[in-house]
C-alpha cells in the first residue's frame, strides 16, 4: 500500500551501484522517499513500482521542494536524513546535499539510457524525469497568437500575467536563476513595475489560469498538460528563447536504511517501464527510446535557456532575498 504524507508548508544527475548479479537478494522491507511529485502523480508512481517489486513497501513523503530542502538540511544536522531516496525538482539542492556527503554513489544498470548531462559525474544523482518551465495562456481571455512568445515579452503583460513563488517551489528557484543569468535582476524589475502576480505554488497558478483569473501565466508544462487534457482552455507556448528544462533528480541518501529497495526503486524511475509509467501521466521521459505524452516534444526538439545550477546552489539565499525585494515588497 502506499502510506502518502503531505508537508504542511512550515518551514531543482546518476546513481552508481547495483551489479544485476543473478545471487543479488530481491530487494524487500520498507523504502522512505522525499519527493516534490504532485500528489496524484507520486501516488500513481508509487502503486507503479510497488506492481513491478512487490515485496517493497514504498512510503512517499511529498511537499514542495523548499519544505522539503528545509526538512533535509534539518535532518542532515540532527543526524542524518531519514529518507532512503531523494526525487526533486531542485537540482542545485541536490548539489549542495552531495557536496555536504549526503548522498551515495550508484550506478543503475539503466543509466546508460540517460544522457549523460542529466548525469552527475560523481555518480550520485540522475534525472529521473524533465520538467520544462513554460509560458500558458487561457485562449479564452487572450488569442494565442498575440500572448508571449519569448520569455523577453513576458513581463510587458503586466497584471494580466501571473508566475508562482521561488519560495515555495524548487523548480521556480531554477527557473528564476536561468531568468537572471539570461536576462538580469531587470527583468524582474520590469515584471513589478507592470504588475505582475506571484502565486504560491505552480499548480495555484495553473489553475488560476484555467479559472480566467489571469490570461498568461509561467508555469510548468505537465501541469498545463493535465488540465489540457481535461478540458481547460489553455495552451502550452514554448518560448522562442527557450523553455527553462529541469531535469528532476533522483538520489539515494548516505543513511538509506534499506539501499537495495532504494536501489530498486532507481532502477525503476530510469527504466524504460518507468519512464513509460511518467510518460502516461504527462511528464516528458528522460529516455530517449521512450515516447513523450502526445502532443508535447521529446528534450531533444525543446529549445532550452542555460541553467546556472552550480551557481544558483551557491547563492540560493542571495537568489530568494533578491527576488523577494524586488518582486515582492
Amino acid at each position: 500500500m502506499v502510506r502518502l504524507i503531505c508537508l504542511a508548508p512550515l518551514l531543482t544527475l546518476l546513481l552508481p551501484g547495483l551489479s544485476g548479479e543473478a545471487a543479488a537478494p530481491r530487494p524487500s522491507g520498507a523504502v522512505v522517499l522525499y519527493t516534490s511529485l504532485p500528489q496524484e502523480i507520486a501516488t500513481n508512481f508509487a502503486r507503479a513500482f510497488m506492481e513491478r517489486y512487490p515485496s517493497v513497501h514504498l512510503e512517499v513523503l511529498r511537499a514542495g521542494s523548499t519544505d522539503l530542502e528545509r526538512r533535509l538540511f534539518a535532518e542532515a544536522q540532527a543526524g542524518g536524513i531519514r529518507a532512503d531516496v531523494l526525487w526533486l525538482a531542485d537540482a542545485p539542492a541536490m548539489l549542495t546535499l552531495r557536496d555536504q556527503g549526503q548522498l551515495q554513489a550508484y550506478r543503475s544498470p539503466e543509466a546508460r539510457r540517460i544522457p549523460a548531462e542529466w548525469r552527475d559525474p560523481s555518480g550520485t544523482f540522475t534525472a529521473g524525469r524533465l520538467i520544462n518551465m513554460v509560458i500558458a495562456v487561457n485562449t479564452t481571455l487572450i488569442p494565442e497568437r498575440v500572448a508571449p512568445h519569448r520569455w523577453a515579452d513576458f513581463p510587458k503583460f503586466g497584471k494580466v500575467a501571473v508566475m508562482p513563488s521561488p519560495f515555495f517551489s524548487g523548480s521556480v528557484f531554477v527557473a528564476v536563476a536561468a531568468v537572471v543569468q539570461k536576462f538580469g535582476w531587470g527583468w524582474f524589475e520590469r515584471a513589478r513595475a507592470e504588475g505582475i502576480h506571484v502565486l504560491q505554488a505552480n499548480p495555484d497558478v495553473a489553475r488560476a489560469l484555467a479559472a480566467r483569473e489571469f490570461s498568461v501565466g509561467m508555469a510548468l508544462d505537465f501541469i498545463v498538460y493535465g488540465l489540457v487534457r481535461d478540458g481547460a482552455p489553455l495552451a502550452i507556448i514554448w518560448p522562442d528563447d527557450g523553455a527553462i528544462s529541469i531535469p528532476s533528480p533522483v538520489a539515494i541518501t548516505r543513511a538509506a536504511r534499506n539501499p537495495a529497495g532504494a536501489r530498486a526503486f532507481v532502477d525503476f524511475v530510469l527504466s524504460r517501464e518507468g519512464q513509460q509509467a511518467l510518460a502516461a501521466q504527462g511528464i516528458i521521459p528522460v529516455r530517449p527510446d521512450v515516447a513523450p505524452p502526445a502532443g508535447l516534444p521529446g528534450p531533444a526538439a525543446i529549445r532550452t535557456l542555460p541553467v546556472p545550477y552550480a551557481w544558483a546552489a551557491q547563492h540560493a539565499a542571495e537568489i530568494r532575498s533578491r527576488f523577494e525585494a524586488i518582486v515582492l515588497k
